[in-house]
């Protein structure tokens, strides 16, 4: 690819990005009950909820988790962008007779990328949090849902008379 097309696809993506980053922001700014975000298990106290239940938070922390990671790698994708943008402007000015003179000429060409840079840098720490706690609720939705399915037959075999008094004997 020439520069040209590589520039362009560079500005195609980052147009692409930006307005999926504010998204991340709004997740947490949200007060709404039903943030497509942050799926709470059920407390201890709901523990005999049907199978249907159980089924559906995990299809919904699945659902949850596969959204934020997918806006955590765009945080990422644009924050890489962002840095290019920083070190490009950053060596182009480092023009000076001696390395202070270079480092100060630098810094202050590259302000507003730095800015940017660091901005994006802490939408993607906010990203890859809702991506930890979104993997965290879908494992743990899981679980929940393997312990219910080892309970119902267990139940069930108790029920059918499939143990016998050698089952319940040490070794």
């Amino acid at each position: 690819m020439n520069n040209s097309s590589l520039e362009k696809l560079r500005e195609l993506l980052s147009d692409f990005l930006g307005p999926h980053l504010s998204e991340v922001i709004d997740a947490y700014s949200s007060v709404d009950e039903k943030n497509k975000y942050f799926v709470e298990i059920p407390e201890h106290d709901t523990v005999d909820m049907g199978f249907d239940n159980i089924a559906s938070i995990v299809a919904r922390t699945s659902n949850v988790y596969g959204r934020a990671a997918r806006f955590a790698g765009m945080a990422r994708a644009q924050f890489k962008i962002l840095q290019g943008d920083y070190n490009r402007v950053y060596k182009a000015n480092k023009i000076g007779r001696n390395d202070a003179e270079r480092e100060a000429s630098a810094i202050s060409a590259a302000e507003t990328e730095y800015s940017a840079m660091i901005t994006c840098e802490s939408i993607v720490h906010l990203a890859e949090a809702i991506e930890v706690s979104a993997r965290i609720a879908s494992e743990s939705a899981r679980k929940l849902m393997d312990k219910m399915q080892s309970m119902q037959l267990a139940a069930y075999r108790e029920e059918r008379g499939s143990y016998s008094d050698s089952d319940f004997n040490t070794y």
